[in-house]
């Protein structure tokens, strides 16, 4: 293949992969409680989007009604885990049908906003809504634990083995031992 050949099909595929990256929308991805979902109970409404979330006051706005029409949420903030997701408090103990609607600030890069994003959904909490298995009541999905947690682990675990191998060295320098015992030697066991 010649070299012009080459070239054209890198410009070709690199056009293609800046299309698709335009094309693509800002969108919800994922929702705790999910649309047309059934829960036992609900204390937050977990939004994430495809996109990091502008850091700009007032640039999100969420809303979960009742029934009734009543507002139930209790504003919403950008996770400290990840800057696409909203987390949205919810006040009381909560029974029926649940709509949610919102409108946010996707961030281009860090010096501003992207473009909006909004929709709505709705969902059910209902304590006796039967579980999938065996007829037993469905119980809430338990918050997911981060995993800031297991990140924490692993620096303290890499530390204490930074340090244990600091501390072998400083030892094997004291004791006048640096040297290794996969090393060979010079000396001889047995004399003659």
């Amino acid at each position: 293949m010649d070299m012009r050949r080459l070239l054209g099909l890198v410009v070709a595929g690199v056009a293609l992969f800046a299309a698709g990256q335009a094309a693509s929308a800002d969108e919800l991805i994922q929702a705790e409680p999910g649309a047309d979902a059934t829960v036992a109970e609900v204390h937050q409404v977990v939004l994430t989007f495809d996109r990091p979330l502008a850091a700009l006051a007032g640039a999100h706005i969420v809303e979960v009604y009742d029934g009734h029409g009543d507002r139930v949420d209790d504003g919403a903030g950008i996770s400290t885990y990840s800057r696409r997701t909203l987390i949205v408090p919810l006040k009381g103990h909560l029974e029926g049908d649940l709509t949610v609607r919102y409108r946010v600030l996707t961030a281009d890069d860090d010096r501003g906003a992207g473009s909006a994003v909004d929709g709505g959904y709705r969902f059910t909490v209902d304590e006796t809504a039967i579980g999938e298995a065996g007829g037993e009541p469905a119980v809430a999905v338990p918050e997911t634990k981060s995993s800031q947690g297991i990140v924490l682990w692993t620096v303290a675990i890499l530390i204490g083995i930074g340090f244990a191998g600091a501390l072998l060295f400083f030892v094997r320098l004291a004791t006048g031992n640096s040297r290794s015992s996969l090393e060979p030697t010079n000396r001889t066991v047995f004399r003659d």
